[in-house]
């Protein structure tokens, strides 16, 4: 007898949602989405479902906060048979999501878009440890890794670091990427290029310790690495990546306090 695969259901399909279909979850789990119309789909065809008995075993909710506030409770009769809440939702606690959707079998976790190469290194913070068994823990390796956070707000800090901070990352790269070009038009150095420099610096330091010694390695006094070095000091560029993540962090708390939106 065929094992029956686990229902999953995603409130909201945007970029984050598209991002979560790996092409494990997508062997492994049947999943319906729910469009900003509030009608349902499958993913494998993209036509409603001509059954729909809402016997879902996971709920992933991946729309904004500020639309959950507001319409969160419209969601109710998908969590009749009470599946295990599973929220991508920056600042919403467990709390809030529990009252609104009457469960006590809720999870947070903060994957990023690199899910879908099942690259994400996703936190993972539930009250209830007894939710986070070996079939959830199968789903969401789906996505890459798994780090389990300590308390609720080590949610809000992942959520500036690793949901986030992919977009820090690129921006900056994407920065030195321009700029080299702009410096070399003759020479023409291409984006693969530039790409693979990031991608061999990394590959050759593991930890901060290193990356500091590496950079140590090639400032030589008076050369060229150290009239750059220099500048980027005298620029403060630690300070301006730690006030980028710091307002992402504080932004995550502040939507969880801000007050519903009046329909």
């Amino acid at each position: 007898m065929a094992t029956r695969k686990p229902q999953i259901l995603f409130i909201g399909y945007g970029h984050l949602a598209k991002s979560l279909l790996s092409s494990k979850i997508l062997k492994n789990y049947y999943i319906h989405y729910i469009n900003s119309k509030n009608s349902i789909f499958s993913i494998k065809d993209k036509k409603t479902p001509k059954k729909l008995d809402y016997n879902y075993d996971y709920i992933f909710l991946l729309i904004r906060p500020d639309v959950f506030k507001k319409i969160g409770k419209d969601f109710l009769i998908f969590t009749e048979n009470n599946p295990t809440i599973i929220s991508c939702m920056a600042g919403i606690s467990i709390n809030s999501i529990s009252l609104t959707l009457n469960s006590k079998k809720v999870i947070r976790i903060m994957p990023n878009v690199m899910a879908k190469k099942s690259l994400s290194q996703t936190y993972v913070y539930s009250k209830n440890k007894k939710l986070l068994n070996s079939n959830f823990r199968s789903l969401i390796n789906s996505f890459g890794s798994i780090i389990f956070a300590n308390n609720e707000d080590d949610i809000n800090v992942a959520t500036a670091v690793f949901g986030s901070g992919p977009a820090f990352i690129a921006h900056i790269i994407n920065s030195y990427m321009i700029a080299a070009k702009k410096i070399s038009r003759k020479s023409k150095i291409k984006d693969i290029e530039l790409i693979e420099l990031f991608q061999n610096v990394l590959a050759l330091n593991n930890n901060s310790r290193e990356l500091e010694k590496f950079v140590m390695s090639i400032a030589s006094k008076k050369g060229t690495t150290q009239a750059g070095v220099n500048y980027l000091k005298s620029q403060n560029i630690n300070k301006m990546i730690s006030t980028t993540l710091d307002r992402a962090y504080k932004r995550a708390k502040e939507i969880g306090v801000e007050k519903k939106s009046p329909k």
